[in-house]
């Protein structure tokens, strides 16, 4: 059996979910404007770089606080709404098409994300994958305190969370992982990964990718209108 890891955002789906969860959050009036405005003012730039990691440690603490105080069926309730209305109309075609594909071959499949695992774990399930591991909420009580736990979910810190997984999923051994990502903050994971393929690619990611050999594909939400396009 293999192991077919996919990044959420911007791989599986043509958007960012922490941004349209943001979108939500302000429609039900837990969050205001100025979060999605600290939101766009922190996105992570285009390049890594290691002095970035405090200051967007420090967003991602904040980006949670928006759902301080609430209990965690309230909040799975909106998600699944929200996975409803804002996540699964942005689902790739090629992304379900490559799901189903690592399905048929019995392949076990794991979806990341540095949006918090509340979004990530029901959309893993919705799309019919086996886990989803992502940025962890702090819970008090089965309420959210507003707080961020553990690793960052992104760059390095991915990477470790993964092994952290695999290593709890002893002794099952994987034959080859599968890695699929848009960013070139995921090259710790490509890297580790036995079949890395970047999708949609920035420039220097695809650079990175001839250079190493991996596979590249270019996924669309209207892929018809694409070819007719040619």
């Amino acid at each position: 059996m293999d192991l077919a890891i996919f990044e959420l955002d911007h791989t599986l789906i043509c958007d960012d979910s922490h941004n349209l969860w943001l979108h939500w959050l302000i429609s039900q009036g837990y969050a205001s404007s100025d979060e999605l405005s600290h939101y766009r003012l922190h996105a992570l730039p285009a390049q890594f770089s290691p002095q970035y990691v405090a200051n967007y440690s420090d967003y991602l603490t904040r980006a949670f606080l928006p759902m301080s105080g609430l209990s965690c069926p309230t909040v799975a309730n909106w998600v699944q709404r929200f996975i409803h209305r804002d996540i699964m109309p942005r689902v790739y075609p090629q992304a379900r098409e490559r799901l189903e594909w690592h399905r048929a071959r019995g392949d076990e499949i794991l979806i990341v994300s540095a949006c918090g695992e509340h979004l990530v774990k029901p959309v893993a399930r919705r799309l019919g994958a086996h886990a989803g591991i992502g940025l962890q909420a702090g819970v008090s009580n089965q309420r959210f305190s507003g707080t961020v736990e553990g690793n960052l979910m992104f760059h390095q810190g991915r990477l470790e969370r993964l092994k952290l997984w695999l290593e709890a999923r002893k002794p099952h051994v994987y034959q080859q992982i599968f890695a699929y990502s848009h960013t070139l903050y995921d090259q710790p994971l490509l890297e580790f990964a036995d079949v890395p393929t970047v999708i949609n690619a920035s420039e220097a990611l695809q650079h990175l990718a001839v250079a190493k050999g991996w596979h590249s594909q270019h996924w669309s939400r209207y892929p018809h209108l694409q070819q007719a396009a040619c």
